[in-house]
């Protein structure tokens, strides 16, 4: 192992590797990973810290141990689906967020009123005294944690939102219920790491990779009401964009 006197716990560090190969499709989903008695002698760690990796990459679901066969990566269906969304413009973004919330349950974890951070009052363009609706959700895919959302919405969009609602609706659906019109739609895309709030309801360990997806929603007249910032598991998302060539847009390096 490298990093010898990293405070980092050695069975963590073991974890974090086996994680990223299983993240990468490193191991097939046909065949076994490599045993304890096997992962323990690559290492060169005791099996003791081999079953704690292993341990923690049981809770995350990511493997599935069954006595007599060996460990296996837990295959993945729907999260593959979704996978191979290819976001290009307003309609597709609707389209893709209706995919999701069809296949998705959705459990409120608080819906209030408030100041947002400084960060969302800048890209908004409002005060940091304004007070917003601010809602927080975990969508769940096949019983598992699949984002943890929360969304800082104009109270004239978001003033009549009721937990009930929240609980089976897309807010993107439930905004436009409310009146306003989405124009335009920008999308910054940020890997981070998980603390301890995002962790307890992603039920991840502190420290697991995300893939935070932030949205900024303009309307007509092309100022932002709605902010979202979604934390979504590394494993379990990817975003794919496919880019063509217009005609008549070639581009020429310029020669020296």
């Amino acid at each position: 192992m490298v990093q010898v006197h990293s405070p980092t716990p050695l069975y963590h560090r073991i974890y974090a590797v086996l994680r990223e190969r299983i993240v990468k499709g490193y191991y097939p989903d046909d065949r076994a990973i490599p045993s304890e008695a096997e992962l323990s002698e690559s290492f060169s760690v005791s099996r003791i810290t081999i079953r704690k990796a292993m341990e923690m990459l049981t809770a995350e679901r990511l493997v599935t141990r069954t006595r007599g066969r060996g460990t296996f990566v837990t295959k993945r269906t729907k999260e593959d689906e979704f996978n191979k969304a290819v976001v290009s413009n307003v309609n597709s973004l609707f389209s893709y967020l209706n995919d999701v919330g069809k296949s998705t349950r959705l459990k409120v974890i608080s819906l209030d009123h408030g100041e947002a951070p400084p960060r969302v009052c800048a890209e908004m363009g409002i005060a940091p005294t304004t007070e917003l609706v601010r809602a927080v959700r975990v969508r769940l895919l096949e019983r598992r944690p699949y984002s943890l959302s929360t969304a800082y919405i104009l109270p004239e969009f978001g003033g009549m939102l009721k937990r009930q609602d929240l609980a089976k609706t897309n807010m993107i659906d439930l905004v436009q219920q409310a009146g306003a019109t989405v124009e335009q739609v920008e999308q910054t895309m940020t890997a981070t790491l998980a603390d301890d709030y995002a962790a307890k309801h992603l039920e991840i360990p502190v420290g697991a990779p995300l893939m935070l997806v932030k949205r900024l929603f303009f309307n007509a007249e092309l100022k932002p009401f709605y902010a979202a910032e979604i934390f979504y598991c590394a494993d379990r998302y990817e975003y794919r964009v496919s880019l063509k060539r217009e005609d008549g847009k070639d581009f020429s390096l310029g020669r020296t």
